[in-house]
């Protein structure tokens, strides 16, 4: 069993980029007078005396977004990620793999309510943040799920 938790860190996309791509490569991104603040942001803190939660880029748009996301823009959110994944090959992978489908259309439309005013309720109650966040996941999962329908019964 892993002792660490094996999310990835900003600083090992930067790491892994300049490994790949080259100093120079960051550099043409960054600005050449940047040089040190990029060798910087590829560092392990582990291994230097950088802090684990250090400023670089990628981190600082991870922020920004949990930030808009915390304050209820989560369109903004949703728009900011298809923006960077334009041009990539995640462009054409654009909607969730989804799974335990209802038999019909219509099944998995009234499944969206269901979870919708659970959702509702909660909020309604003044429930735990926790709680909510979660109902509000489930809720958009379920319209997931439908849309997924949606596509299969719809889109030949």
């Amino acid at each position: 069993m892993a002792k660490e938790n094996t999310k990835m860190r900003s600083w090992q996309v930067m790491h892994f980029a300049r490994k790949h791509l080259g100093r120079s490569a960051l550099y043409a991104i960054f600005g050449k007078k940047n040089a040190r603040t990029v060798d910087f942001w590829c560092e392990d803190p582990k291994f230097t005396g950088k802090e684990e939660r250090a400023f670089d880029p990628i981190q600082g748009v991870k922020d920004l977004l949990e930030s808009l996301d915390d304050h209820g823009h989560t369109s903004v959110v949703r728009s900011t990620i298809d923006f960077l994944r334009e041009g990539t090959s995640l462009e054409e992978d654009c909607y969730p793999e989804v799974s335990d489908l209802l038999p019909t259309l219509a099944e998995e439309k009234l499944a969206d309510y269901t979870r919708l005013a659970e959702f509702q309720a909660a909020i309604c109650r003044c429930d735990q943040r926790t709680e909510v966040e979660r109902l509000k996941k489930d809720a958009i999962e379920e319209i997931e799920r439908t849309f997924a329908k949606y596509l299969e019964d719809c889109i030949k």
